[in-house]
């Protein structure tokens, strides 16, 4: 008679995956396991033989609403609330800052990168903010003489200049870390250099934690961009158009519009409530805390605002903050533009779907999904 059960080595074999993405799908809630106790007293996990062949089938079937399911070792995070970049919790990344953040994304060294752009980028017209990034990678594309290379070194490049490029453009500075140079060209006259340096740190810190995010929205456009050779530079361009709507980069507008209805009224949105509530988390959104720290060191009237906000929210319609919420809390803060959280979102996100791009390439066209009539 066949057995009922199989043990994690039978189990990632027939899903033809690692141990590691299995247990990702464990924390994820993909695929239930049972924890027992071996001969020697081990902890033993086993799986439902028919669970596995259910999933197996659904990994190689197409159905309306199916979940894709790629291996990545970018980002590990589950719905209990822990993210990491290439096994580094987000909040170790935070400490060590953007920049270093995003060449371990990368797979690069630090030495090899330079976010300082050679020239300062003249964007015609007046553009917001985010389609300023949208420009300057178009316009990176238009100048780079090995723009169809997908050599991995080349592929990290344009990712660098990209952020480098960008960010002189919307800045007109260039020197400094990406943080500070936003930082500068936000803040208001006159400049309170104890102030401006805290908010450079809260910038810093966003950038960080919005690296990545596994699989989202403008990742899966991204890496289907990849599978089909794409070069790089419109691979960024098609994980960048991806973001831009509402539901992605964009969320941060209506977060800090509610943030600061509550500020003046103490009345609790109605459901749902922008910045609140997660496709992923089904507890707290681990990137709020690490963001709100940094918040609460420039305006504590503001983090703890954010702080009351997720409470009555909590309370009401018991749903917590997401990241959307921090940066809206820092947007409060710092008084920044209404687009600052969308250009943040943007600026930072571009290291993460290259490093997904490098993933996907060697797999060529993978990614072609049918559909049902």
């Amino acid at each position: 008679m066949r057995a009922s059960w199989m043990t994690s080595e039978q189990a990632a074999e027939a899903l033809g995956v690692r141990l590691s993405t299995l247990y990702a799908y464990v924390s994820r809630g993909v695929i239930a396991r049972e924890v027992s106790t071996g001969p020697e007293g081990q902890r033993v996990s086993r799986f439902r033989r028919d669970d596995v062949l259910a999933l197996a089938r659904a990994r190689s079937r197409p159905r309306a609403g199916a979940l894709p399911l790629i291996e990545s070792e970018v980002t590990q995070l589950d719905a209990s609330g822990r993210l990491a970049f290439r096994g580094v919790d987000v909040a170790d990344c935070a400490a060590w800052g953007f920049e270093r953040t995003a060449c371990h994304v990368l797979g690069m060294s630090d030495a090899d990168a330079t976010w300082r752009a050679e020239a300062e980028e003249t964007v015609p017209g007046d553009p917001a903010g985010a389609d300023v990034v949208r420009w300057t990678v178009m316009r990176g594309a238009a100048r780079d003489r090995e723009r169809t290379c997908l050599e991995p070194g080349h592929c990290r490049e344009v990712a660098v200049t990209a952020v480098a490029a960008s960010t002189t453009a919307l800045t007109g500075l260039r020197d400094g870390t990406v943080a500070e140079r936003l930082a500068r060209a936000w803040a208001p006259e006159p400049v309170d250099d104890a102030r401006l340096a805290g908010v450079g740190r809260a910038l810093d810190a966003a950038l960080t934690a919005l690296v990545d995010h596994e699989l989202t929205a403008s990742t899966l456009a991204a890496r289907t961009a990849a599978g089909v050779g794409a070069d790089p530079w419109m691979v960024l361009l098609t994980g960048l158009a991806a973001m831009s709507g509402r539901a992605q980069a964009g969320a941060s507008r209506a977060a800090t519009r509610a943030l600061r209805a509550w500020i003046a009224t103490r009345a609790v949105p109605d459901a749902p409530v922008p910045g609140f509530g997660h496709k992923v988390y089904v507890g707290p959104d681990p990137r709020v805390a690490v963001l709100l720290d940094r918040v609460a060191d420039v305006s504590p009237d503001a983090a703890d605002a954010a702080d009351d906000l997720a409470v009555r929210v909590a309370r009401e319609h018991s749903v917590h903050p997401n990241v959307d919420a921090a940066l809206a809390a820092l947007t409060v803060a710092a008084d920044l533009p209404a687009d600052a959280g969308e250009v943040v979102f943007t600026l930072a996100r571009i290291p993460g779907l290259m490093a997904h791009a490098l993933e996907e390439y060697p797999n060529g066209l993978r990614l072609r999904p049918r559909a049902l009539a």
